[in-house]
């Protein structure tokens, strides 16, 4: 008998679900398997914008989508998207981390915090160790191609810590 009960309760579960139509589309879990620690930002913004853009929620913490007033029809579906966002951001982040960012009401205010607190445009010991680690770095007996694919990976994550000022398109090619 608790058997047919169980049967009957999935199969009820299951259509009810199928049938429900969700406020959004929102997969529940974090959007990159990358924990935010106080040594990574550069890969883990770049991969959580990413992944963030890809489900439709980058205006929630580039500022696009700003916060409407209380009493605009939107403001229930903005306050359920930007929790959505902020859950992401929180989940991505290492244990030791959350309760620095977790007060914070909007998914952009995290965002602004992360930024403010990891990235200052000025690292300069981050992009010292970063050079010193490709004089440091030896092809030894590895294939060819995995040692210029770790010297580009440093290369770009340089570029990213000190993006090429110039304008000119020429002047950066040939740079």
């Amino acid at each position: 008998m608790l058997d047919n009960f169980t049967t009957k309760m999935t199969e009820a579960l299951t259509k009810a679900q199928a049938t429900s139509q969700p406020i959004i589309n929102d997969s529940s879990t974090t959007p990159t398997d990358i924990k935010l620690d106080r040594s990574n930002y550069a890969l883990w913004s770049q991969v959580v914008e990413m992944n963030i853009s890809a489900k439709d929620k980058l205006g929630y913490i580039n500022g696009d989508f700003p916060q409407p007033s209380e009493i605009d029809p939107t403001f229930c579906k903005w306050c359920t998207e930007n929790s959505v966002v902020k859950r992401w951001l929180i989940n991505s982040m290492d244990q030791s981390l959350v309760a620095s960012f977790i007060c914070f009401p909007t998914a952009k205010q995290v965002w602004d915090a992360i930024v403010t607190t990891y990235f200052d445009g000025t690292d300069t010991s981050q992009v010292y160790e970063l050079r010193h680690r490709v004089t440091r770095m030896r092809q030894r007996e590895g294939l060819i191609k995995k040692y210029y694919n770790d010297l580009q990976g440093i290369w770009r994550e340089i570029d990213f810590q000190r993006p090429n000022p110039m304008k000119c398109a020429t002047d950066i090619k040939k740079i």
